[in-house]
């Protein structure tokens, strides 16, 4: 699962009011380059809840091989607090942005409603946010 991903996710279980951003628990993340195209990260940017993707990248800092820099070439990209009003024509920011919205990967683990604590698998980079029965 993709960062941009995550960051469009939230928990829809009965009762809950606050269910975003989901609490990312990675158990086994992935680096996979794509090519960049600054036209689609200047899009998406538009879309994105900034905040909420410096919180899933400083969930991702968590995991070790990423923060250590083993399965990162370079480690995780440096975002500014805020994003710039004039982001769209800082190539060096955008690339950064490319990698964290496209080419880092929840493979495993677990995204996690900040209100109930109800968790939700991801495999094979693909979340399950089916609810039981009792949950709709």
């Amino acid at each position: 699962m993709r960062l941009l991903t995550h960051n469009l996710l939230q928990c829809h279980k009965k009762g809950v009011r606050n269910g975003y951003p989901l609490i990312i628990k990675p158990d086994k993340m992935a680096y996979q380059e794509s090519p960049f195209n600054k036209e689609l990260v200047v899009g998406m940017m538009t879309r994105v809840e900034y905040p909420v993707l410096l919180q899933a990248l400083a969930w991702v800092r968590e995991y070790q091989p990423f923060a250590s820099g083993a399965e990162l070439p370079g480690g995780l990209p440096s975002l500014p607090e805020a994003l710039p009003m004039d982001f769209d024509s800082d190539e060096d920011l955008l690339r950064r942005l490319h990698v964290v919205l496209f080419d880092i990967f929840l493979v495993e683990g677990k995204l996690v409603c900040p209100e109930s604590g109800r968790e939700f698998p991801v495999t094979d980079k693909i979340p399950n946010m089916l609810l039981n029965e009792d949950e709709v």
